[in-house]
């Protein structure tokens, strides 16, 4: 299983490559959109930088912040729905529970350890991505990784979306936690949960997803950039998100508190 991991990302990889699309800022019709993030961290004794975790304290401003400028409904999750697992397994089924209210049209998961560091628009991000397009359901950024869900979107009242969350959820694959079990049945189903069979089967992702350059939904920062072979976020990108780079390192804490400061100013 882990072959034909590599394989479908290497795959995928080569067939994107996924470049910035062109996007015209305040001509998107408003939508109604929940901003999500889940915000739970254990104290580490370990820590460089304190015993407690800061972020509760840095980016739900930043997200609240972020939404405020547009109406959105910003939701804070302090609790998980497995509170014996990792939060990344409990980020699909606070989205899924979004998606099931039927009160959005999208649904815009944001992890705590990112921030907004740019006013773009969703409606204008949105609208670049879909190009006309009505049979996507999720957006998400393609990386060297395969796929990245620190931030992603789910489009509301989607049925679609709900099989797909369910699919995720009893599926297996956890090297990278619920980032693994997404891209596994992004790449080998046919987008209605039949998984084609057969070591000659063609990796490809399916119509129902649309992939987002990471400069526009979810860049990283040093070391996960080089390290990773990853884009790395510079001043104008949309999210700066400190997938390996935690808050009990002080370089990655003093970049975090910059961040905010970056977008207070804007």
């Amino acid at each position: 299983m882990h072959a034909e991991y590599q394989l479908a990302l290497a795959t995928l990889t080569e067939q994107l490559s996924q470049q910035p699309f062109q996007i015209a800022h305040g001509l998107s019709p408003s939508l109604k959109i929940e901003i999500h993030s889940i915000c739970v961290y254990k104290a580490d004794p370990t820590s460089n930088t304190g015993f407690t975790c800061p972020l509760p304290e840095l980016a739900p401003p930043n997200h609240r912040a972020y939404a405020n400028l547009y109406g959105y409904d910003y939701r804070l999750h302090t609790s998980l729905v497995f509170p014996d697992r990792e939060a990344h397994y409990s980020k699909y089924m606070v989205v899924a529970e979004a998606v099931a209210r039927a009160e959005a049209d999208w649904v815009f998961y944001v992890d705590c350890d990112a921030f907004f560091t740019s006013k773009l628009r969703l409606e204008d991000l949105f609208s670049a991505a879909l190009a006309g397009r009505n049979d996507v359901q999720l957006m998400v950024t393609e990386d060297s990784g395969g796929i990245n869900t620190g931030v992603f979107a789910a489009r509301g009242r989607s049925q679609w979306m709900l099989d797909f969350i369910h699919r995720v959820a009893q599926n297996p694959y956890t090297v990278a936690w619920d980032q693994s079990q997404i891209f596994w049945e992004l790449v080998n189903g046919d987008g209605s949960g039949v998984l084609r069979s057969g070591a000659s089967r063609d990796f490809q992702h399916i119509p129902q997803v649309a992939y987002i350059h990471q400069s526009q939904l979810n860049a990283f920062v040093p070391p996960a950039s080089t390290d990773w072979l990853a884009y790395e976020w510079q001043v104008g990108d949309f999210i700066r998100h400190f997938a390996g780079c935690p808050w009990q390192e002080k370089p990655c804490l003093d970049m975090m508190r910059e961040t905010v400061t970056h977008f207070q100013r804007l």
